[in-house]
């Protein structure tokens, strides 16, 4: 680790950036695989062992549920457990109940397996490697947000296509295998080997940090989270948050199916789906360097207007040149559930509580994002088409945009009155 961090030095490179790099790995085999290439599963678990769509759905609501639950005591759980050991732990644990889908044959033992998943991948995305983003860069932190968390769209860019590829030549069950087995090959090392969670671990300050300023250079600021919850702009992000999120996933999750229903081969629909996830990748840095130059309010209206894009598009979906629509739409619009949140938690309430508070937003968009595909799959059910949950999703949209005028930005450095 010593010669790895004397080497970057050497060269003039900021070991942040290396951190960021192992966020991209990292979340490539965690979200792009778990969540990014679920929707791909549905078809042929389906029709080989007889569930409804439904049910089968209710393994991505398991992780999702889960997923919330650790986040609404997350500033606890950070606060007492160390970040890296938590992450040492879930990379170990992850692969191995991701390949223990190939050996299921019963719906329980499908929940039982989604809801190991769901525990190891909350100690390996979004939530740890917010904090850690945020312990090493006060300055660029939007651009290291964004380039970190593109990581889930190009895992799930690459192994969309691959495991679309795999499920059609091997099977469902050798893909779950094969991508576990990609799951422990990449995390392991990294996080073990080159992850550290704080500068201060190899000697350095945060990007932006002047240790010869004192530690009160950057005082903690802003709301606690008792304070939070007594505005209105507190309830608003929430609801933005429950909002968004199940509008987002609605459009992600059935472009698949969607498109495959309408007519569409499945390994085209599987291109469209690759294609958002790539152009997502993107995106994620683009909407980070947006919050940077543009702030939070234009940034995250323009965000939340392209999730209304891509649903259209989706709606659309026998024309193939709306498909375009889909993949510019879902790209940006969908981006605003990873970048999104934890810039928009420190620019509203600041970093006095900055982890509870984001772990509530996050929360609600976790409920939010296991809600979808059960809604989304019980419409499929009853209509024999995704269109009702579309047009539902595009209403609940406009909301979130009505809402975002109630979350106002508050003035670095800025203190709460008790």
């Amino acid at each position: 680790m010593a010669m790895l961090h004397r080497f970057f030095e050497k060269y003039h490179i900021f070991y942040g950036w290396v951190v960021v790099a192992c966020g991209i790995l990292v979340m490539s085999v965690t979200h792009g695989i778990v969540q990014n290439c679920f929707s791909l599963f549905i078809k042929p678990v389906t029709e080989a062992l007889g569930f409804s769509r439904q049910s089968f759905s209710v393994c991505q609501t398991l992780t999702n549920v889960i997923y919330m639950v650790i986040a609404l005591f997350s500033g606890k759980i950070f606060a007492k457990f160390r970040v890296g050991s938590l992450m040492r732990i879930a990379c170990v644990v992850l692969p191995v109940a991701y390949f223990c889908f190939s050996l299921c044959s019963q719906l329980w033992m499908f929940y039982l397996a989604a809801a190991v998943v769901g525990v190891a991948t909350a100690f390996l995305t979004f939530l740890p490697f917010t904090l850690i983003i945020a312990h090493w860069f006060e300055e660029k932190r939007g651009l290291a947000v964004g380039v970190c968390f593109m990581g889930s769209g190009l895992g799930g860019m690459l192994f969309n296509a691959l495991a679309g590829s795999w499920v059609g030549t091997m099977g469902w069950q050798n893909t779950y295998r094969t991508l576990a087995i990609i799951m422990a090959a990449v995390m392991i090392p990294v996080i073990y080997l080159v992850l550290r969670t704080r500068p201060q671990e190899v000697g350095l300050q945060p990007l932006g940090g002047h240790p010869e300023q004192g530690q009160d250079e950057h005082p903690a600021y802003g709301y606690t989270l008792k304070q939070a919850r007594r505005t209105v702009g507190f309830w608003a992000m929430i609801l933005i948050a429950l909002t968004v999120g199940f509008t987002s996933t609605s459009l992600s999750n059935n472009i698949v199916p969607h498109l495959s229903d309408i007519g569409f081969k499945p390994t085209y629909a599987s291109g469209v789906m690759s294609a958002y996830l790539g152009v997502l990748s993107v995106c994620k840095i683009l909407l980070g360097t947006m919050y940077d130059k543009l702030g939070m309010k234009k940034s995250t209206f323009i965000a939340v207007s392209a999730v209304i894009v891509g649903l259209t598009g989706l709606l659309l979906g026998q024309y193939a040149p709306a498909h375009l629509l889909i993949v510019a739409g879902a790209s940006l619009g969908c981006a605003v559930g990873t970048v999104a949140y934890p810039i928009l938690t420190q620019a509203a309430f600041g970093t006095l509580a900055y982890t509870s508070i984001y772990g509530f937003i996050s929360a609600a968009n976790s409920l939010a994002c296991s809600l979808a595909p059960v809604f989304s799959n019980a419409v499929y059910d009853a209509t024999g088409s995704y269109n009702g949950a579309l047009l539902t999703s595009v209403v609940l949209t406009i909301l979130a945009l009505c809402l975002l005028a109630f979350v106002r930005p508050l003035a670095p450095g800025a203190q709460i009155e008790k």
